[in-house]
């Protein structure tokens, strides 16, 4: 067994979030809220307070009682900070996750959420007037409208212990059997710290980042460090990247920022999607911490991005290949300061242990343990004891250490890791058995590299009995319009495969693992 150790303690000047945001408050501390091309609003950390305080006065009266928990369901935004930090002022449990952005219809998003309402027994949900005509379907829900509160009664607000849950991050949407990992203000916090004391932040950084806020990236490594270390943080929507990659570097080199956080096929796509006209007059040489994270970090995107945009100032050393996870906040380990770029093996290491970590290689897979580990899955201890033991997390990775640092090789579970998000195969498998009434016989899904986009693709197999090409097209469409109305994402390729295709265990589970082999092989066509 293979174990790294930082016997370091992490240093938290705060350990609440709550504290945390009233001392960057004090400081003057600023955000810039981007939108497309347009100039950033200027938010100050006062003024998302205030707002925070109203927020949570009204969540007061209308009976929310310490430990409750509030789902928020918004778009980056000053809306979205002032219902997060709402929500803790009235000494609850935020639950982020994400606004529509499936182009499919609302209807099996309102499932997902639903189910994330169910399972963390919420009863209020911040928004605004866009979900107003699903409440329905939300269940017994009581929606606070973020963006026409009225001024709440004077009232006296609870304070938060370190222990204390702030944050169930559920790490994908599902309308199954949905996980909620249970973060502790002093976990969440100590993660932010720990990152920021290996990368030397410092109130005169600057970050961007376009990183969904309900997404533990978005939250950790770009909102709370900020916060934490009280640097200004240019927040753009994740659309807004998305549709226009360009505007991502753009904002860095027009802020003159030092560092950001993507997983590894936003900086593929960059490469793939900026044309050469946008690159005019920008300059990127103040970015000195590039992390790349969440997803496996490819030597051809670190290579091609270096490559392309060393022109306009970019430096490849400022790339940072990191790996963690939402049961750890996020970070576990990080490049050493100053560490040149290490491939061993032809895998790309992540560096090592943070501030307080241990890292262990038990039979292949690696093992954690941190002070920023998560209390458990919300309510479902039977999940829980099957990744926790004597305070060390079973990541469901495998890796192995050389020369003291990690390198990640795969993943002994499931999931399926594409574009820094996590999904769980089964979501997709049961919405195509659902959405086809009878006509897939069983389905499977597994994530397979795709090298030229920098991620994964989403392979969806489908048992059918013998049709025409024309009724496959159509459940085809069908089955993928129903999977990204629900989940925000739809496969890459579909394959339609006779009956008994799929193979089972003799316990009747699927195996996965052979049949994206078969794949891989070319042997599923």
């Amino acid at each position: 067994m293979s174990v790294l150790i930082n016997e370091t303690a992490p240093n938290v000047a705060v350990d609440t979030l709550t504290a945390a945001l009233e001392r960057s408050a004090r400081s003057g501390a600023h955000l810039w809220i981007a939108e497309k091309d347009g100039d950033a609003a200027e938010v100050t950390l006062a003024s998302v307070l205030e707002r925070a305080s109203r927020v949570a006065g009204n969540l007061r009266a209308r009976g929310f009682a310490r430990g409750d928990r509030a789902v928020v369901m918004l778009p980056t935004s000053e809306e979205w900070l002032a219902a997060f930090f709402g929500v803790l002022l009235a000494g609850g449990v935020a639950v982020p996750v994400g606004p529509n952005l499936a182009f499919g219809g609302m209807d099996r998003y309102a499932a997902t959420v639903r189910a994330i309402l169910d399972d963390a027994g919420a009863h209020f949900l911040l928004s605004n007037a866009a979900v107003e005509p699903w409440i329905g379907a939300l269940g017994a829900i009581d929606l606070v409208r973020v963006d026409r509160l009225d001024e709440a009664p004077a009232t006296l607000l609870p304070s938060s212990s370190a222990s204390d849950p702030a944050v169930i991050q559920y790490t994908s949407g599902t309308t199954g059997a949905p996980k909620g990992v249970v973060l502790s203000h002093r976990a969440l916090l100590t993660n932010a710290f720990m990152i920021g004391e290996r990368a030397a932040m410092s109130p005169r950084d600057v970050g961007v980042s376009w990183l969904p806020l309900f997404h533990d990236m978005g939250l950790v490594g770009a909102l709370l460090t900020a916060l934490a270390f009280q640097y200004p943080l240019v927040m753009m929507p994740v659309e807004s990247f998305l549709l226009q990659p360009r505007r991502w570097l753009q904002w860095i080199a027009r802020k003159r920022a030092t560092m950001s956080v993507a997983p590894n096929f936003a900086y593929q796509l960059a490469v793939d999607r900026i044309a050469p006209r946008h690159l005019e007059g920008l300059d990127l040489s103040a970015w000195r911490c590039a992390f790349n994270g969440a997803e496996a970090v490819r030597e051809k995107t670190v290579n091609g991005f270096t490559e392309r945009f060393s022109a306009i100032g970019f430096n490849g050393a400022a790339f940072q290949p990191v790996y963690g996870m939402a049961e750890n906040s996020l970070a576990a380990t990080f490049p050493r300061e100053g560490a040149p770029l290490a491939i061993r093996d032809g895998v790309m290491s992540v560096g090592t242990p943070l501030a307080g970590v241990s890292v262990a290689i038990v039979s292949g897979e690696i093992h954690l343990r941190s002070p920023s580990l998560m209390d458990g899955y919300f309510r479902n201890d039977e999940a829980t004891a099957a990744v926790l033991s004597d305070g060390w997390l079973r990541t469901g990775d495998l890796g192995f250490v050389r020369d003291g640092e990690l390198h990640v090789t795969g993943r002994a579970k499931e999931l399926i890791i594409k574009r820094g998000r996590n999904y769980a195969p089964d979501d997709f498998e049961r919405i195509a058995v659902e959405t086809a009434r009878g006509k897939v016989l069983r389905a499977a899904a597994f994530g397979a590299p795709n090298d030229r986009a920098g991620t994964e693709d989403l392979i969806l197999v489908l048992e059918t009995r013998p049709n025409t090409t024309h009724e496959h097209d159509l459940l085809s469409r069908e089955v993928s319009g129903a999977i990204n109305a629900a989940l925000g994402i739809a496969p890459d390729r579909m394959l339609m495969v006779a009956p008994r295709t799929i193979e089972r265990t003799t316990s009747g589970k699927l195996r996965r693992g052979a049949l994206r082999a078969r794949y891989l092989d070319g042997a599923l066509g």
